[in-house]
């Protein structure tokens, strides 16, 4: 659970101190993206119907594969709440949408960049990652695709 601190940490520092319009992150963050999007596809959680897109083309280009997740950060901003600190590191229930919550623990750390029109996607890739004993290079030619397509 401390990884998801350090990222958003860092998804904070590029907004605030880089000044990126889009902010891309990938992790292994959470176990549930099994669930939701099984071994091959990794999963999505995205503010922008058009960088959705693009990451899902570029996963289909790339043949690391994407699945969107939905985004209702609404539904899920309030399961971190704490009466003790700014928000807890875990879920109040944990039935709901665990990979969609996880990742919106980032996005509530960039809720200035979001709220002014700033585009982020979260790429939860903990199933592609590995094949039995061996990790697959999942997310390289997916991070590479996806800056092309931005870039063009």
């Amino acid at each position: 659970a401390e990884g998801r601190l350090v990222l958003a940490d860092g998804c904070f520092f590029s907004y605030k101190h880089l000044n990126a319009g889009v902010i891309v992150d990938i992790a292994t963050l959470t176990g549930a993206q099994l669930i939701a999007t099984g071994r091959n596809h990794a999963a999505i959680y995205c503010n922008d119907e058009e960088l959705q897109q693009h990451t899902v083309l570029a996963g289909k280009s790339s043949g690391d594969l994407v699945f969107p997740l939905p985004y209702c950060p609404e539904f899920y901003r309030n399961e971190f709440r704490s009466q003790v600190a700014d928000m807890k590191n875990s879920v109040a229930d944990r039935n709901n949408a665990q990979s969609s919550c996880a990742a919106q623990f980032i996005g509530n750390h960039i809720e200035d960049h979001l709220s002014s029109g700033g585009k982020w996607v979260h790429i939860d890739m903990a199933g592609p990652v590995s094949s039995g004993e061996r990790a697959t290079g999942y997310g390289v030619a997916l991070l590479s695709q996806l800056v092309r397509r931005l870039q063009s």
